[in-house]
């Protein structure tokens, strides 16, 4: 498939070339779009067998599509600076301006920086493993607006913790998104870490007001998702992402599905909706589990669905018609892999978040499986990085 010629105009950034965050900024999508097509063929090559990788152009140069920060905190001339890894570093770039996450997150950002450097909370300092403040992470629901923010600490017992939470309550007020309709703060926590090391969560949250929590709403889906789960971060993910996936399938009525790495069933409920007749979700994470029991129940298919806690691979899966598997960057591993080959279900719909990941996947595979249809997802623009869909079917 040949792109039409870009007709977008590049975007500027303040922080760009020092910042992390984006890499091609500077460059329009088309011809971004154009490379990520490429190097999946250059990659991919060895399974495709004539099977071309999809891609389209947005409808308009994507800008402030990104529905959710984490930024660690660090001392930058005695002052606590929050923002987002220089190029290659662990050097914190201090964020004023961004192009490719909600605005509102990035004044959010400001004033939560603000407000920790008022209470004059000490930094957390991976050297000596002393200090309070890791970070801070908030999140936006494109469906809802609403909007949950919290500061990740060392421990949950300080002294200026009241004071924290009247400041991040009032951080939170306000804030408009493009179009001018004012988020809803449905919560302020405490995400508290206590282990030595630069991983910023931890697996505990604390509510300082309102719930740990917030809704997104999506084709008719209620989607709860609390702090600490995984929740795709483009604002238009069901265009870009779950609805080119449900295409790919065609009719799944009365199919029995697997979703792997289930996170708090996004792709399960879509399915159930669409007429499979059962899903299992598999999901190690504690905080995604406990959303997908939830949305399964919120959503009516209590009757129809199973949660499993437990890490993809680490228990034979059950019997099924299709299977989807969205494991982390790293993919799927031997572990997740043989979980496939072992169950060998007639389709399997591999999400990928990293083109050589993906390679690695389809090489591990390619006895039992062949590639049908391959569509990039163009989650992450002005990025290298692109999201995948594989579908494969049981030769």
């Amino acid at each position: 498939m040949c792109l039409p010629a870009p007709t977008d105009t590049p975007l500027h950034c303040p922080h760009f070339g020092r910042c992390g965050g984006c890499t091609r900024l500077d460059q329009p999508i088309g011809d971004q779009l154009a490379d990520k097509q490429a190097r999946a063929r250059e990659l991919l090559a060895p399974f495709l067998a004539g099977v071309e990788p999809a891609i389209a152009l947005p409808p308009r140069t994507p800008r402030h599509d990104r529905t959710a920060i984490l930024y660690p905190a660090q001392l930058h001339e005695r002052r606590l600076s929050l923002g987002i890894y220089r190029q290659g570093t662990h050097d914190v770039e201090p964020i004023t301006d961004c192009r490719i996450q909600h605005k509102a997150l990035t004044q959010l950002g400001v004033r939560l920086g603000d407000a920790l450097r008022a209470l004059n909370l000490p930094v957390y300092l991976e050297g000596t493993g002393r200090g309070l403040v890791r970070g801070v992470k908030a999140r936006v629901m494109p469906g809802s607006n609403e909007l949950l923010a919290g500061v990740i600490v060392t421990r949950s017992d300080f002294s200026e913790r009241n004071a924290l939470a009247k400041a991040m309550a009032a951080a939170t007020a306000g804030l408009r998104d493009d179009q001018g309709r004012p988020l809803q703060p449905v919560g302020c926590v405490l995400n508290v870490n206590d282990r030595p090391g630069n991983a910023l969560l931890g697996p505990t949250t604390i509510a300082l007001s309102g719930r740990s929590w917030q809704t997104d709403v999506q084709g008719g889906l209620r989607f709860r998702v609390s702090f600490g789960s995984f929740y795709q971060l483009h604002r238009h993910a069901d265009a870009i992402l779950f609805q080119p996936a449900l295409a790919m399938l065609g009719d799944i009525a009365g199919l029995r599905v697997v979703d792997g790495y289930g996170g708090v069933g996004t792709f399960a409920l879509r399915l159930l909706r669409a007429g499979a007749a059962h899903a299992t979700v598999v999901e190690s994470s504690p905080s995604s589990c406990a959303d997908a029991r939830a949305n399964v129940a919120d959503n009516g298919f209590g009757d129809r669905a199973e949660v499993r806690e437990e890490a993809f691979g680490s228990a034979p899966l059950p019997a099924c018609d299709l299977l989807v598997a969205d494991p982390p960057r790293a993919g799927l591993m031997a572990q997740g892999a043989a979980a496939i080959l072992q169950a060998a279900p007639p389709r399997v719909l591999l999400v990928s978040c990293a083109l050589d990941a993906l390679a690695r996947d389809l090489a591990a595979l390619a006895t039992v499986y062949r590639v049908a249809q391959v569509r990039l997802c163009d989650l992450f623009p002005h990025t290298e990085h692109v999201e995948t869909l594989t579908l494969l079917e049981r030769r």
